[in-house]
């Protein structure tokens, strides 16, 4: 379920699409609540944005899980790499709102490049 009266809303929206454009090999790209509602995608290829929210936010919570127990500070980037591609998710802070961003790109796609994206896309939503 989509939540369109999110006051992030539509800096979650611009957000999305220019993550899109701004990773060469960017399949789809998703901001998440942190309790696994999507507020926004841009996406090249189809996916499932309600489902993958909740699978998102659930990577997110394992990542703070693992980060507690192993006491080496908030998690900030957790990476699926699989046979075909990737898939990267951000825990972001956006003032009171916890939001999760995933980027699905193929193998091909420099980590440090979608990194310092969405570094990029924390400051903009942080901001909104």
């Amino acid at each position: 379920m989509n939540r369109p009266s999110h006051p992030l809303a539509p800096s979650a929206t611009r957000a999305a699409d220019d993550l899109l454009e701004r990773v060469d090999g960017a399949h789809a790209v998703l901001v998440a609540t942190g309790d696994g509602f999507s507020l926004a995608q841009a996406q090249r290829k189809a996916v499932d944005p309600h489902r993958l929210a909740a699978i998102v936010s659930s990577i997110g919570a394992l990542g703070a899980a693992a980060s507690r127990e192993t006491d080496i500070g908030t998690p900030r980037c957790l990476v699926i790499e699989s046979s075909r591609g990737r898939l990267v998710v951000r825990c972001i802070a956006a003032g009171a709102h916890q939001l999760i961003v995933a980027v699905l790109t193929d193998s091909s796609v420099m980590l440090g490049l979608v990194w310092n994206a969405l570094a990029q896309t924390e400051r903009s939503l942080g901001a909104a």
